[in-house]
């Protein structure tokens, strides 16, 4: 029984993380013009010419979380 509770809490877990990962992606899309991002399960991978030097100057690049809430 223990292990059936487990198992649907991960499925779950998973489930909620890769629906956060779809909502980020969108969000960053519409907050950061100009960036490529990429979807794969939970992990979400941004790309993009001077990324790096944007992400200085960008709180938005700086704090992806914020663009959850």
């Amino acid at each position: 029984m223990l292990e059936q509770m487990k198992a649907r809490a991960e499925s779950a877990g998973r489930a909620a993380a890769t629906d956060a990962a779809g909502r980020l992606a969108e969000r960053v899309r519409e907050a950061v013009p100009g960036v490529s991002v990429a979807v794969e399960g939970s992990a979400v991978t941004l790309s993009g010419r001077g990324l790096l030097r944007r992400w200085l100057a960008d709180p938005a690049l700086r704090w992806l979380g914020g663009l959850l809430r």
